[in-house]
């Protein structure tokens, strides 16, 4: 139902990707399922995952550090700034290159310039949310490196800890996603349609009892 959920969101991305509430509910049930997967191979023995995903962290990050680095190397120059146009001249071999803690610490100092020449960047098309996003990158790429291979966990735990990631999932679409769903009921019908499809859950593991079964149970 979430990988449901999920497919839905994304085919109809046009619709909500410029309603910021809609964004950041979405981002959080995407990364309750990437955590998901994780814990899944993680009890399966498997523990590829968990590199995968720094290396989609990763990418992010440094995809997102090099659209701020591009605007502020481009507005230094359209004031004659050389030394703001030096701090931030990386290239994407420079960032890939780069150790994880050196890569982490270049993408906060690309966010610290860019935050102090904010207002420059308008004209670019950047604002402070899209600088907010740079900082949830380098905090998910930071808490990616804190993991320590030997915690990765026990396939007990990670069973411990899908039980708590599918009620969290539960409780956000519940709370969240439900929620801002009827503002496209009227507007957007066959978004609606296919959300609310998606949230049917269809248990294959049952089946009715028959006319018989049902007069034998209440014997």
């Amino acid at each position: 139902m979430f990988i449901s959920v999920d497919d839905v969101w994304e085919s109809n991305k046009d619709i909500w990707v410029n309603t910021p509430a809609s964004v950041r509910a979405f981002d959080k049930f995407k990364k309750i399922i990437s955590e998901i997967v994780t814990q899944q191979e993680i009890q399966k023995g498997k523990t590829t995952g968990v590199t995968e995903n720094k290396q989609k962290e990763e990418d992010r990050l440094i995809r997102i550090t090099l659209e701020f680095a591009s605007v502020v190397h481009s507005y230094a120059s359209l004031i004659g700034d050389n030394e703001l146009k030096q701090n931030v001249n990386y290239s994407p071999t420079d960032l890939k290159s780069a150790r994880d803690t050196d890569l982490r610490a270049i993408c906060q100092s690309v966010h610290r310039i860019a935050e102090s020449v904010l207002s420059g960047l308008a004209d670019y098309g950047k604002t402070q949310e899209d600088l907010d996003k740079l900082q949830t990158a380098i905090d998910d790429f930071s808490e990616m490196l804190s993991k320590p291979r030997a915690a990765i966990g026990t396939r007990t735990t990670a069973t411990s800890r899908l039980q708590e990631l599918f009620k969290e999932g539960d409780e956000l679409l519940r709370d969240h996603l439900d929620m801002i769903m009827v503002s496209y009921k009227t507007s957007y019908p066959t978004f609606y349609n296919m959300y609310q499809s998606a949230r049917t859950i269809v248990d294959m593991g049952k089946r009715s009892k028959t006319e018989e079964e049902t007069e034998l149970d209440d014997e």
